[in-house]
């Protein structure tokens, strides 16, 4: 989820969605008008398909219409020829000739008798299924016949009740052979598919099919009866057949309205427009707006992203380096995207020109501080020297004793100033190095032979501000000289052993001193008068100006003190070559007065 909200506020997403929702109107329309278009030529197929199922079905309504009307005459020359003695045969026979779409023509009384044919005259056919249906329910009827019972062959038959004084009195029944209606019609083409004709009469029953009789299953609706299409009126429609064969388009025309239709169909798979479905039809316009909104995408992604991400590039590589990367003048890219790129240039190289005054300015103070550092630590070796003629002169060994703790706390002094001269920039003192130089110099000045005495230093990386280095320098001064004073070898030892260390904790946010001497097994006597007090009351004064906290442990063989003190933090900016310009981001500490 928090990936995808990333990617929603991108440039990209966004100009992709906007893409999107401008384009799809277009999209749209095109599929609308193309859905119209695939209804358009669905209606005009459906005509086409009616139309070519009226004309394949025009040989069968011909026949079906001379058969009816000879059967009409037929009727009503019954009683001319049972006044004739139903000499029938030789004026039917000459009908015959000059109607050869017919194969027999008769008259068929109430009894089931021939009474009157173009032949057998005087057959019984009283027990044919088809005479008892005329019979038991008279009327016009176009029926087919598997094995006619007069010509032994497939036949429809269309059939007349005569009715003579208001009662029933017999049928007329008109044949045509099935085979001549039966056959493919010649001439009509169903554009690239076969049409195929089925006509049935008004009782659903099937009287031809091009393809013949056994495969109906494969071109009528599967779930619509044939009855159930009998009207007066012409339709077309979809319909499923059996499950090979899928779907085909039908068409309903009447031949003989009320009696005879036909109904002409063909496949129907959606194949439109010289062969595309309307699943291709539509993926066309679908696959348009696609394109578009790719086109679009492309040439933002060109001129407008890629620049951007392009300078956004050059731009983390100048925080980085500070090095400035020339554009490379691609005239794709727009001028709005030159004119920032121009102006991010200008705006770059104002930073580098104001960091490198800037920086020339903290060299010139840090100078400048290292040159006050310096001339205060002359100065401080001057006072040294003015107290050590005073010694020289004095004759109470308590003034000498005196002055000389007071040249030893004025070297101290001076001694960090020159280590701050040596080690630090304008608000940064490196105070391990700073510790690391106090020391080796108190011990030399002490002049502690090696033989004797064993110095074990460690002291971890740490920067403070100058305002915590000076008190904390002075603190470590006077600790080590008091160090010096009371060191000792142990019992059973040579040499004294003084340890002086420097811990970071593990957040970095504290620092710990920690000065330990061993004691000697005899210590001498304290000289009540040179023991002032002054250097524990200067170490607590230092340690306040640190906020710090001073613990100290004392056993029979160590003596030890821990100076545990806050480093406040510092946030770096960075400048040209590597240089850093420190910037307080803590509270600093107060402002010692010795420095």
């Amino acid at each position: 989820m928090t990936r995808l909200t990333e990617l929603s506020r991108t440039l990209t997403f966004r100009i992709a969605t906007l893409l999107a929702l401008a384009l799809l109107p277009v999209g749209v329309l095109s599929v609308v008008t193309t859905y119209q278009l695939l209804n358009q030529a669905d209606r005009e197929l459906a005509d086409s398909l009616l139309a070519l199922t009226a004309e394949a079905a025009a040989e069968q309504e011909a026949a079906i219409r001379t058969a009816t009307g000879v059967a009409k005459t037929m009727v009503s020359m019954v009683p001319v020829l049972e006044e004739t003695g139903n000499n029938c045969e030789a004026p039917l026979a000459m009908l015959l000739r000059d109607s050869p779409e017919l194969s027999f023509v008769g008259y068929i009384d109430n009894d089931g008798t021939v009474v009157c044919g173009s032949a057998n005259q005087g057959t019984d056919v009283s027990h044919r299924p088809l005479h008892q249906e005329f019979t038991e329910n008279p009327g016009p009827r176009v029926k087919f016949s598997e094995n006619g019972s007069l010509s032994n062959t497939a036949v429809i038959i269309v059939s007349l009740p005569v009715i003579r004084d208001g009662a029933y009195d017999g049928y007329v029944i008109a044949s045509l052979p099935h085979r001549t209606l039966n056959r493919p019609p010649a001439g009509v083409m169903g554009r690239d598919r076969p049409l195929e004709l089925i006509t049935f009469n008004d009782e659903g029953e099937v009287l031809t099919a091009t393809s013949g009789l056994d495969v109906l299953d494969r071109y009528l609706p599967k779930h619509r009866s044939l009855s159930a299409l009998v009207s007066g009126e012409e339709a077309t429609f979809v319909a499923a057949v059996d499950e090979n064969a899928g779907e085909r388009l039908f068409a309903l025309s009447p031949i003989v309205p009320g009696q005879v239709f036909a109904l002409g169909s063909w496949e129907y798979d959606n194949r439109w427009f010289g062969g595309l479905g309307l699943g291709s039809s539509m993926f066309f316009p679908v696959l348009m707006w696609i394109v578009s909104l790719s086109v679009a995408f492309f040439a933002v992604q060109r001129m407008v992203i890629k620049p951007t991400r392009n300078l956004r590039a050059r731009m983390l590589q100048f925080m980085r380096s500070r090095k400035l990367v020339e554009s490379d003048n691609d005239p794709s890219v727009p001028s709005e995207i030159r004119d920032m790129e121009e102006t991010w240039m200008r705006l770059a190289e104002n930073i580098l020109h104001d960091e490198a005054q800037l920086y020339d300015t903290i060299h010139q103070r840090t100078v400048l501080l290292k040159e006050v550092h310096h001339r205060v630590k002359n100065n401080l070796q001057l006072i040294v020297s003015l107290v050590g003629m005073k010694m020289r002169k004095a004759r109470s060994p308590a003034v000498k004793h005196a002055l000389s703790n007071v040249q030893q706390r004025v070297m101290s002094i001076a001694r960090v100033h020159q280590n701050l001269y040596e080690t630090s920039t304008v608000e940064r003192v490196r105070v391990g190095e700073l510790l690391d130089a106090i020391t080796t110099q108190i011990v030399a000045a002490n002049s502690v032979s090696e033989n004797s005495l064993t110095l074990d230093t460690k002291f971890d990386d740490c920067e403070v501000y100058p305002d915590q280095a000076v008190p904390l320098s002075l603190a470590v001064s006077e600790l080590i000289t008091n160090a010096l004073k009371h060191v000792g070898p142990n019992e059973g030892e040579k040499k004294s052993v003084l340890q002086v260390s420097l811990d970071r904790g593990g957040d970095g946010s504290r620092g710990v001193v920690t000065v330990r001497n061993t004691l000697p097994a005899d210590p001498p006597e304290p000289d009540d008068d040179s023991s002032t007090g002054l250097g524990e009351q200067l170490v607590r004064a230092f340690a306040s100006q640190m906020e710090a906290r001073v613990d100290r442990e004392k056993t029979e063989t160590h003596f030890t003190v821990v100076i545990d003190f806050p480093i406040h933090g510092f946030d770096d900016t960075i400048v040209p070559s590597d240089h850093v310009i420190p910037v307080s981001s803590g509270t600093r500490p107060r402002r010692s007065a010795l420095s």
